[in-house]
């Protein structure tokens, strides 16, 4: 039976375990065409870049250095409800990658598989449970918890050095919080042209049983 060297594996969710980062960069675009239309471009390279990044954040980074003034009250709100309005049931039925279910099926019984996210981690969960997925996983860390910090947590809770755990990622700021954390990377493709760039890479989870076992931790 194939090894995979490591103690753990950790997936960010959307456009690693479901086809999702499609859907939520259509309803970012949505919502930026409704909200900010003279300022659509740049918004859209800025979303781009920063994938990965809470939906708040991104919000309040928009406002901070894209619109240079300060959110009325509760327009953080109001533009974080539109967004899951706009995303929340496409995403709950969004298919699965190619190969996730036959990969968590498969070895969840044999290596302890975490997922790493910054949707809020209330609304991850319950798509993981609405998706048939939560048995899979030890556990679910959202927001907002920051991906670094889940990482190292992790390790911790499998009694190993940062090494010896795995994190596979669609975005810049998945391997960047991979590097902060002292942990290996596996870039899914197809999200961000950046991540072709990336050492390990993988075109979706059928490739990733064999790229495990040959990594060395």
């Amino acid at each position: 039976m194939a090894s995979l060297n490591f103690r753990a594996v950790v997936f960010d969710f959307d456009g690693v375990i479901i086809e999702s980062a499609g859907i939520k960069k259509q309803s970012y675009r949505q919502l930026f065409e409704e909200e900010f239309p003279d300022h659509l471009g740049e918004i859209l390279a800025y979303q781009e870049s920063r994938g990965g990044v809470t939906r708040r954040r991104q919000f309040e980074e928009i406002y901070e250095s894209i619109l240079r003034e300060e959110p009325g009250p509760g327009r953080v709100d109001a533009l974080e409800e539109r967004y899951v309005g706009l995303m929340f049931e496409r995403v709950i039925s969004a298919p699965l990658v190619p190969g996730a279910f036959d990969f968590l099926e498969k070895f969840h019984r044999r290596i302890d598989l975490f997922i790493s996210s910054t949707t809020p981690e209330d609304e991850l969960n319950h798509i993981v449970r609405e998706r048939g997925l939560a048995p899979f996983f030890k556990d679910v860390y959202g927001a907002p918890m920051q991906k670094a910090e889940v990482l190292g947590l992790i390790a911790r809770r499998v009694g190993c050095a940062p090494g010896g755990i795995v994190f596979i990622g669609d975005y810049p700021t998945d391997r960047e919080a991979a590097e902060s954390a002292g942990v290996p990377f596996i870039a899914r493709l197809g999200s961000s042209d950046e991540m072709e760039k990336c050492a390990e890479k993988i075109s979706d989870l059928t490739e990733l049983a064999a790229l495990l076992e040959r990594m060395v931790p």
